[in-house]
């Protein structure tokens, strides 16, 4: 003899099913990322100018392009570590970490922090670069929630007058 189950409890099963195939589908759901790239000139000042030397301090900022930000500025300062290595050119290169904005057309900002490293191309003096990786921690406006990072790579020529700059941040951004 077969036993049935009654139609109000398969409904009820059913019921019971939907919903907790629901519950659990927007927390299984990845977030929205979305691939991020400023490009941009600028002006560099700061101690590092001069040639890298531990303590030392680089300042950039300028105007860009960027997925997200339109016609946009930017701004990082680095400051070097304490403890120098040379290249195979005999310039000095030091780690580095610091802070840095990029201000979207609308005025709309996009903090992050960055950690790298910042070498001469050849003799002390010489332009020298930055490369390090960065993390978004913090924005305003369509930005107050972002977070992402990728990559941040610069290069100073401070033997030009005006000094010249130019970057690429380059990575991920959610907001």
């Amino acid at each position: 003899m077969k036993r049935q189950v009654p139609l109000v409890s398969l409904l009820v099963l059913l019921i019971l099913a939907a919903g907790l195939a629901l519950a659990v589908a927007p927390a299984a759901t990845a977030p929205l990322v979305l691939d991020w790239r400023v490009i941009g000139t600028g002006r560099t000042d700061g101690t590092c100018a001069g040639g890298l030397s531990p303590g030392c301090t680089s300042t950039a900022e300028g105007d860009a392009i960027g997925t997200h930000t339109g016609n946009s500025t930017w701004s990082v300062k680095v400051m070097a570590g304490t403890s120098p290595s040379r290249n195979s050119s005999l310039g000095s290169c030091l780690p580095a970490d610091g802070q840095g904005v990029v201000a979207a057309a609308n005025g709309d900002l996009v903090s992050f922090s960055t950690v790298g490293w910042v070498c001469e191309e050849n003799r002390p003096g010489s332009p020298y670069h930055y490369n390090g990786t960065y993390r978004i921690n913090s924005g305003t406006g369509q930005f107050a929630d972002a977070a992402g990072g990728g990559n941040l790579a610069s290069t100073h020529n401070n033997n030009s007058r005006p000094s010249e700059s130019f970057i690429k941040i380059d990575g991920t951004i959610n907001f």
